[in-house]
C-alpha cells in the first residue's frame, strides 16, 4: 500500500499533517484515515488520534490498520456509559485497553486511536502501571502466594485452568499465568520459594512449547491502586460519608456504610471490580491517556463533536450518580472524569474538521468512489470512463481478477499487473485487498476495490483476537458435588464428592454416592469406569435406584427392548438406501471451483470438511442422505449452495425447503447474490408470490428453465413438477409436519438430500449411526465473529433506555424479550415513552403465523429497530444488525433456551451485547440461583457452550430418533442409553460382537494415590484416574506421567507409585503372562507354555538371582512359574522380573 501512500506524499493536506500544522480538513472518514496514513508513511511518528464516540474510533483505527499495518496501529477505548461499566465490563476490552497502555509504554511509534470518554478517563500513572508489571526469571525468589497476590493486585482472575488472558491458575508447585503481551501463556514452575522453570504452553493441549529464561507479566487491569492510596481513599471517603450523616436517616445510613464498607473490602482485597471506578476521584493524582504518550502529535478529530459528546456523556453520568445516590449505593461526588482542557493543556493539537471554508486550510481534495447497481461489465464501463486521462488503480483478489481480466481482453483494453510506478493514465491491476476505493483529485488517480466492483466488503485480517471463541467442549462428563451418576450394576444415585480413606497405612481415593434412603457407597476411583455423569435434559431430575433392588435390572430391560425396536427400523432403513440407485455427479469443474473462489471468507476446516463429504457422497450411485448441524450463522448455508452448485452445473434443479416465508426470502437473498456472477435462475415459492407469478414459475420448473426453487412447503404441493429434480435441501427438517415429513421421506429414496440442522447432535450417537445417517458437523464459528458479551443486571428503567440507546446511535437493532403476553404491550408503551426516537413493533405466540411473519419482515428490513417479543423468535432468522438484547426475568429461562436466544445476537462482525436481567432485589429460588450462576460462568467465553451443548444434543438426540426417546434418556441418562443403542445396531447388522477378556489387574498394596495439593481439583483427579486406567501400553503410560508431570509439577510419591501399578498391570496383560495372583506373604506370576518353551531357562535363572536371593523358581506341566517374597518393595521387584524377562525374551 506505500506506493498508493507515497503518490499522496506531496498532497497539500499531508504536507500539513506532517508540518504538525493547527488544522486541516477531511471530508469524510476515508480521506482523513488518507491524510494520517500517507503524513505516517513519510515521517513515523507516534500520534494520538481522538474520535468523538467509539464507533467512529473503531472504524477509523480499522481503515488505518488496512492503509499500513496492525503493528503500528492501536485502539484505546472504555465502555462510553458508567451505568454500564459498573455492571458490564467486558473482559476483551480490558485486555485491549492494558495492551494499548503496555505498548504505549514500550514502542516510540505507535498510532493510537482513542474517542473523547477513553481521553477524559482517570488511569494509573505510566510510572505505576510500569511498576505492577511482573518481571520473573528462572533462580529468582519469591514465594507462591507472594505472587499470588501480586497478581490479584494487578487485576488477574484466578480459574480452574488458564484458557484466556487475564487470568491465572495454580495447582501443586505451578502457576499459570496469560498475559495480554504475549501470544502464549507460561508456567511458572517452582522448588520450594525459589522459580525452578518458566515454560509457555499450548492453550488446546496445555503442553509446554518452549523453555524460556524470563518473561513478563503487564497489569491486567486499568485500576491499579497501591496501599498507600487506598488508604487514602478510604479516609477521604469515611470523612465523606460522616459529613452527609445529617441527610440520611438511621436505616438509610446504615444501608449506605454496608455498601461502602464492602466496597472498601473489596478495594483492601486488591479485587479489580470496575464498579469501583469512581472511588478514583478521591485521589488527587490520577492521570490520563495523554501522559502515556508525551512526544505523540495529538489530532482533535472533529472538536465540536468531541465537546458536544462529552458534553451529553457529562448529562448521563450525573444523572446516573444522582440516581445511585438516591438508591443509597454511591456517595455524591459528580466528578468522575478529567476535563477535556485539562488533559489537552500544553500539548500541540491539530484539529480536523469536515468542512473549513473560513480558514485557510488545506484541503486533499480525496473523494469517495461509488458505481450504480450494473452488471461487472457496466460497472467496469463506467469506471473506465470516470478514469479516462487518469491512472486508474483496481485493488482486486485473485478470483475477481479472473473475472475482470477477460471483460477487459475482450474489449481491448490495455492494463498492467501489480506495476507501482506512477504514471499519467493507465489502467493498473493490483493483487491486494483494500477496504475502500477514492479519488485523489490532485494527484489525477482514482482507485477502486472490491467493494465498488463487487459490493464485497474486503476480509481484513482482523486483530486476532487471543480470547479464544466460544470452544465447542465435548467433555461434559466433568463432575460436580450434587451430580447425578448412573452406576452400570447399581443405577442412579447423586454423587458427594472425592473422599481419601486410610487402610493399614494405604491411602485410597473414593467417590461418594448415595442412593435411595441414603445408602452410600464408596466406589474406589480405580473403577470409575463403571460410574458415569447421569447426562439428560436441563431440569430433570431423575428418580434415585434403592441399593440391593431389583428396578434397575427391570429399567435396563425396558430400555433393551426398546432400543432393539429402534436399531430394527434404522438397519431397515440402512439396507433400503443400499439399494436405490441415484444419479452418480462426476468430479468439480473449473466453473465450480470458480464458483467456490467468489466466496468473500475463507471457509472454517469444518465448513471445508462438510463440503468435502457431501460431494463424496453425491459422486456415489446411491441416494445421498446427510445432515449438517451447526449453530446458527457457522456457514450451513455456504455449504448448502455449493452442493447446489455443482447439481445445477449437470443440468440438475435444486430445491430448497424452509419451515417459515421469512427463512424462505432471506435463503433466496442469500442465493441469489452468491449466484449474481453465474447464469444461473433462482425463484421463490411462497404466500408472498401472486398466483400469476406462481403459476409462471411452476411451467417454467416443469420445463427446466429454473435451476433452484426455494420456498415453504408449498414446494411439496402436487401441483409441483420439476424437469429433473436432483437435490433437495430441507432446512430445520424436525419444524415440518407429519405429512410433509412422509412427502420428504418418499423424495429420499430416490434424490440426493442434504438436511440441516442447528440442533448439535451428541458426538457418541454420531458414531453409532455410522452407515445409517451421515453426519457432517459445523463447531468453528466464523473467524470475525466478536463473542457476544454477556451480563447478568438487576432491573432497572434507566439502564434499558441507555442500553437500547446506545445500539440505535450505532444504528443497531435490539431485541427485548419479554415472555409475558399480557403485559407485553404496556412493556412495548413504556419504552417507546423512555425512548421515543425508537421505531417499535411487538411479536407473541397469540398472533397468526401471517402477522408474526408480517413484524419480522418489517424488522429485517430495519422498518423497526427494536422488536419487543415472546420466546416466539426463529431461531435460523439471520439479522446481522440486531446486535443488543435485554431478556427480561433471565431467571425463569432454561439454559439451551437461553443459550439459543443470545444467539440470535453476534451475527456480525461488531460486538453483541446480551443482558439477562432479574426482578431488583428478588428473592430467588435455589434452581434459579443455581442458574444464574450457570450464566454468570456462561459469560466466560466458551463454557455456556458446555452446559447449553449438553442440553441441545439431548434434544438433538430426541430429534434423530424420534420424541417417545426422551423419556428413556430421562431415566438412564444418554451415554448409556447411546451404549445400549449401539450395542443394538451391531448385533442387527450381524456385527459379531469380539469378546472382550476382562484385563489382570494386580492387587499390590501400595500407597498409591492423588494427595489433594497436587490435584486441588475433583474433576482433575477423576480425569487423571481415568487417563491411567485407560493406557494401554508403557509407552502411552510414560508420554501421559511426562504430560502430568508437565502440567501439575513435580510428582509426590503416592502419584509415582499410581504410574507403577498401571505399569505392573500392562506387563501383567502381556501374552508371556498367564496368570498372577496372591499366595499368602508371595506373589506368584505363571509365564505362557510358549515362553516357558522357548526362554533360555539358566538365564532365566541367574538373572532373577542377582535381582533377588529370595525369588523362587518352578517349572509345572511345562509352565515356569515365579513366586516374589512380599518385603515392602514386591511392587519394584515384580516389574523388574517382568522387564528383565521381556528383554530374554526379545534377545
Amino acid at each position: 500500500m506505500n506506493f498508493l501512500l507515497g503518490r499522496l506524499a506531496d498532497n497539500p493536506a499531508v504536507q500539513a499533517c506532517t508540518a504538525q500544522q493547527p488544522f486541516l480538513s477531511a471530508s469524510s472518514l476515508t480521506e482523513e484515515a488518507l491524510i494520517l496514513a500517507a503524513s505516517y508513511a513519510q515521517n513515523p511518528r507516534p500520534m494520538l488520534i481522538v474520535k468523538n464516540n467509539l464507533y467512529t474510533a473503531q472504524r477509523l483505527a480499522e481503515k488505518l490498520k488496512s492503509l499500513l499495518s496492525p503493528q503500528v496501529c492501536a485502539l484505546f477505548s472504555v465502555e462510553e456509559s458508567l451505568r454500564v461499566e459498573a455492571i458490564a465490563a467486558s473482559p476483551e476490552a480490558m485486555a485491549e485497553k492494558v495492551e494499548t497502555l503496555n505498548r504505549l509504554l514500550n514502542e516510540d511509534q505507535l498510532i493510537c486511536v482513542t474517542h473523547a470518554s477513553a481521553l477524559v478517563r482517570y488511569l494509573p500513572s505510566p510510572a505505576q502501571f510500569k511498576l505492577c508489571t511482573i518481571v520473573l526469571k528462572t533462580g529468582m525468589d519469591v514465594s507462591m502466594n507472594e505472587l499470588k497476590r501480586t497478581l490479584i493486585a494487578a487485576g488477574y482472575q484466578q480459574t480452574a485452568r488458564v484458557d484466556q488472558p487475564l487470568c491465572f491458575a495454580s495447582r501443586g508447585g505451578i502457576i499459570d499465568i496469560y498475559s495480554i503481551n504475549s501470544e502464549t501463556p507460561v508456567r511458572i514452575e517452582f522448588f520450594d520459594t525459589e522459580i525452578d522453570s518458566i515454560r509457555t504452553f499450548d492453550i488446546a493441549t496445555q503442553r509446554t512449547l518452549e523453555v524460556k529464561a524470563e518473561t513478563e507479566i503487564v497489569p491486567a487491569s486499568d485500576l491499579l491502586l497501591d496501599d498507600d492510596q487506598i488508604t487514602l481513599i478510604q479516609e477521604r471517603v469515611r470523612r465523606h460519608l460522616e459529613s452527609l450523616k445529617s441527610r440520611y436517616t438511621h436505616g438509610e445510613y446504615e444501608q449506605i456504610e454496608g455498601i461502602i464498607d464492602l466496597d472498601m473490602e473489596t478495594m483492601r482485597a486488591h479485587l479489580r471490580e470496575s464498579r469501583l471506578y469512581p472511588y478514583l476521584s478521591y485521589l488527587d493524582d490520577n492521570s490520563s491517556l495523554i501522559d502515556y504518550c508525551p512526544k505523540a502529535q495529538v489530532f482533535l478529530s472533529h472538536p465540536d463533536q468531541i465537546k458536544t459528546h462529552l458534553h451529553q456523556l457529562s448529562e448521563e453520568t450525573t444523572a446516573y450518580i444522582q440516581e445511585m445516590t438516591q438508591e443509597l449505593k454511591m456517595l455524591p461526588r459528580f466528578t468522575v472524569q478529567h476535563e477535556l482542557n485539562t488533559v489537552l493543556a500544553g500539548r500541540k493539537i491539530t484539529e480536523i474538521d469536515s468542512f473549513d471554508s473560513l480558514r485557510k486550510v488545506p484541503h486533499a481534495m480525496i473523494r469517495e468512489v461509488a458505481l450504480p447497481n450494473e452488471t461487472l461489465a457496466m460497472k467496469l464501463e463506467i469506471a473506465l470512463k470516470e478514469g479516462r486521462g487518469r491512472q486508474l488503480y483496481f485493488f482486486l483478489q485473485e478470483h475477481e481478477l479472473k473475472e475482470v481480466v477477460p471483460i477487459l481482453k475482450g474489449k481491448e483494453i490495455p492494463f498492467l499487473i501489480d506495476d507501482f510506478k506512477p504514471r499519467d493514465e493507465g489502467l493498473v491491476l493490483i493483487h491486494q485487498a483494500l477496504d475502500e476505493g477514492f479519488e485523489a483529485l490532485k494527484e489525477n488517480f482514482v482507485v477502486y476495490t472490491s467493494h465498488e466492483l463487487f459490493k464485497k466488503k474486503t476480509k481484513l485480517g482482523r486483530y486476532a483476537s487471543k480470547f479464544k471463541e466460544a470452544e465447542a467442549l465435548n467433555s461434559y462428563q466433568e463432575l460436580q458435588p450434587g451430580d447425578f451418576i448412573v452406576h452400570s450394576q447399581h443405577g442412579v444415585g447423586q454423587y458427594l464428592g472425592i473422599v481419601t480413606r486410610e487402610f493399614n497405612g494405604v491411602h485410597k481415593d473414593f467417590l461418594r454416592v448415595v442412593y435411595k434412603g441414603n445408602d452410600e457407597l464408596l466406589v474406589p476411583l480405580e473403577q470409575f469406569r463403571l460410574v458415569r455423569k447421569f447426562v439428560s435434559r436441563e431440569g430433570v431430575v431423575p428418580k434415585l435406584n434403592k441399593l440391593g433392588s431389583h428396578d434397575w435390572e427391570k429399567t435396563k430391560q425396558r430400555l433393551k427392548d426398546n432400543v432393539n425396536e429402534i436399531a430394527d427400523r434404522l438397519v431397515k432403513l440402512y439396507s433400503q438406501r443400499e439399494e436405490n440407485i441415484g444419479y452418480a455427479y462426476g468430479p468439480d469443474t473449473p466453473l465450480q471451483q470458480e464458483f467456490e473462489d467468489d466466496f468473500d471468507y475463507d471457509l472454517t476446516p469444518d465448513q471445508a470438511l462438510a463440503v468435502q463429504e457431501i460431494k463424496k457422497d453425491m459422486m456415489q450411485p446411491k441416494p445421498m442422505d446427510r445432515l449438517l448441524c451447526g449453530d446458527v450463522g457457522f456457514g450451513k448455508t455456504e455449504v448448502a449452495l455449493r452442493a447446489a452448485f455443482k447439481a445445477i452445473t449437470e443440468g440438475k434443479q435444486v430445491a430448497f425447503l424452509c419451515p417459515t416465508t421469512i427463512l424462505s426470502l432471506q435463503h433466496t437473498a442469500t442465493a441469489m447474490k452468491r449466484f449474481e456472477n453465474f447464469p444461473i435462475r433462482v425463484e421463490v415459492l411462497n404466500r408472498f408470490v401472486v398466483e400469476s407469478k406462481q403459476k409462471e414459475i411452476l411451467r417454467e420448473l416443469k420445463e427446466g428453465k429454473v435451476d433452484m426453487i426455494i420456498g415453504t412447503h408449498r414446494i411439496l404441493s402436487k401441483d409441483v413438477q420439476f424437469h429433473d429434480l436432483g437435490l433437495l435441501v430441507i432446512d430445520e427438517e424436525q419444524r415440518f409436519g407429519v405429512e410433509h415429513k412422509e412427502k420428504i421421506k418418499e423424495m429420499k429414496e430416490s434424490i440426493d438430500v442434504l438436511s440441516l440442522s442447528a440442533t448439535p447432535i451428541p458426538r457418541t450417537l454420531q458414531m453409532s449411526l455410522i452407515g445409517i445417517r451421515s453426519l457432517s458437523q459445523l463447531e468453528t464459528p466464523p473467524s470475525n465473529r466478536m463473542p457476544v458479551q454477556t451480563y447478568v443486571i438487576e432491573k432497572n428503567r434507566a439502564l434499558v433506555k441507555e442500553v437500547i440507546e446506545r445500539e440505535l446511535a450505532r444504528q443497531g437493532q435490539v431485541f427485548y424479550l419479554f415472555n409475558n403476553i399480557q403485559e407485553i404491550y404496556n412493556v412495548a408503551r413504556q419504552i417507546k415513552q423512555d425512548v421515543p426516537e425508537a421505531e417499535i413493533a411487538v411479536a407473541h405466540g397469540k398472533m397468526s403465523r401471517d402477522e408474526i411473519e408480517e413484524v419480522m419482515m418489517q424488522f429485517t428490513d430495519n422498518e423497526v429497530n427494536v422488536l419487543i417479543c415472546t420466546t416466539i423468535i426463529e431461531t435460523g432468522i439471520d439479522i446481522p444488525n440486531a446486535n443488543t438484547i435485554l431478556i427480561e426475568n433471565a431467571d425463569t429461562f432454561g439454559l439451551a433456551q437461553l443459550y439459543q436466544i443470545k444467539g440470535r445476537v453476534g451475527r456480525s462482525d461488531r460486538i453483541a451485547y446480551a443482558y439477562l436481567m432479574v426482578r431488583p432485589r428478588k428473592q430467588v429460588n435455589e434452581i434459579a440461583q443455581k442458574r444464574l450462576q450457570a450464566i454468570k460462568e456462561f459469560t466466560e467465553l466458551g463454557s455456556g457452550y458446555k452446559i447449553a451443548m449438553r442440553d441441545l444434543t439431548i434434544r438433538g438426540a430426541g430429534d434423530l430418533l424420534g420424541p417417545s426417546q426422551s423419556g428413556f434418556i430421562d431415566t438412564v441418562g444418554i451415554d448409556m442409553y447411546i451404549e445400549m443403542l449401539q450395542e443394538a445396531i451391531a448385533e442387527k447388522k450381524g456385527e459379531v460382537k469380539p469378546e472382550v477378556k476382562e484385563p489382570v489387574r494386580a492387587q499390590v498394596q501400595v500407597d498409591g494415590y492423588i494427595p489433594k495439593q497436587f490435584a486441588p481439583l475433583d474433576f482433575e483427579k477423576i480425569s487423571l484416574y481415568q487417563r491411567i486406567d485407560a493406557t494401554a501400553d508403557e509407552a502411552q503410560l510414560m508420554a501421559l506421567k511426562e504430560e502430568t508431570q508437565d502440567y501439575f509439577g513435580k510428582m509426590p510419591k503416592s502419584v509415582g507409585l499410581l504410574f507403577e501399578k498401571k505399569r505392573l498391570d500392562i506387563l501383567l496383560n502381556e501374552p508371556r503372562i498367564d496368570s498372577f495372583r496372591d499366595v499368602k506373604n508371595q506373589m506368584e506370576i505363571v509365564f505362557s507354555k510358549a515362553f516357558s518353551d522357548h526362554i533360555d531357562g539358566v538365564k532365566l535363572f541367574e538373572t532373577f538371582t542377582t535381582i533377588s536371593k529370595d525369588i523362587q523358581l518352578r517349572y509345572v506341566q511345562g509352565k515356569i512359574i515365579v513366586r516374589l517374597p512380599k518385603k515392602g518393595n514386591e511392587l519394584a521387584l515384580a516389574i523388574e522380573v517382568l522387564d528383565q524377562s521381556k528383554k530374554l525374551e526379545v534377545s
